[in-house]
């Protein structure tokens, strides 16, 4: 793909465009019907180009198109670039304080057999949880941390939902992504490719330092709150916790994910 020469800007004003109610649902919800995913903001926009993922078409307000100038030059020839005016950006944008840029771009689909069989994977299973930003956090520390992907199993907020993706701060290009799974079939998957299966669940008297998260593993994180129903947590090799001060209850599910992966991490040299 080619950069473009110059700013070929289609100007658009009117609020009934079609492109717009595109862009307003896809802000809102997370995606369009065919697939494509919405980011907002011009750090959302270079993760997604520096990953190699497809851009179908950009939004920008019209003090945006120039400020973000060199950016815009960067984009492939094909990808479809649309100019309004600002006061009807802040009107498409799902963000209290828009940056004027917005875009619909095309994630990667993993194999996740191939994900199944990586070298020691290392795999984190978002089961139920609801907030888009412990989701979003947990693809981050997932990166960061040397995991090979984050999968979702059917239940689980959309991690390509625009919250999610701001969160993880455009860790969602990098890491691959899973969503979906139903749960059954996932663990049949993960124990074919010789994956043990580690449920993080505060009442373990097993402390995460205690456990062997070297190898192939699964880390399983519950819903905020209620944590991992009874049926996902039979499916556990092992209930592992975190040792928490007394009268604590529990730790944010984002901040639960951090400490195993961390701990995955340091058990593996920090080997990514």
């Amino acid at each position: 793909m080619k950069p473009r020469s110059h700013l070929p800007i289609r100007q658009v004003t009117s609020p009934a465009n079609a492109l717009l109610k595109v862009f307003r649902r896809a802000l809102a919800e997370g995606a369009t019907g065919e697939g494509w995913m919405a980011v907002e903001g011009p750090h959302l926009l270079e993760e997604a180009m520096a990953s190699g993922a497809g851009v179908h078409s950009v939004l920008v307000a019209g003090a945006a198109a120039r400020k973000f100038r060199d950016l815009l030059l960067r984009l492939p020839k094909e990808t479809e670039l649309v100019e309004i005016p600002d006061k009807l950006f802040s009107k498409v944008s799902a963000t209290q304080t828009p940056q004027g840029l917005a875009a619909l771009v095309e994630l990667r689909s993993p194999d996740l057999d191939a994900l199944l069989g990586a070298p020691n994977a290392l795999l984190v299973v978002a089961c139920g949880v609801q907030e888009p930003g412990n989701i979003g956090t947990m693809i981050r520390s997932a990166q960061a941390l040397g995991a090979t992907a984050l999968v979702t199993i059917k239940g689980t907020v959309n991690p390509s939902n625009p919250k999610a993706a701001r969160a993880s701060a455009g860790a969602i290009f990098r890491l691959p992504v899973v969503e979906g799974l139903e749960p059954a079939k996932l663990f049949g998957r993960m124990r074919r490719a010789g994956m043990r299966i580690i449920a993080a669940d505060g009442r373990s008297t097993v402390s995460v330092a205690e456990a062997d998260l070297r190898g192939p593993v699964a880390l399983l994180i519950g819903r905020e709150g209620t944590g991992l129903n009874d049926e996902v947590a039979r499916q556990a090799d092992q209930i592992v916790g975190i040792p928490l001060r007394p009268g604590t209850d529990s730790v944010n599910a984002a901040m639960a994910a951090g400490i195993f992966l961390y701990e995955a991490a340091r058990q593996r040299g920090f080997q990514y």
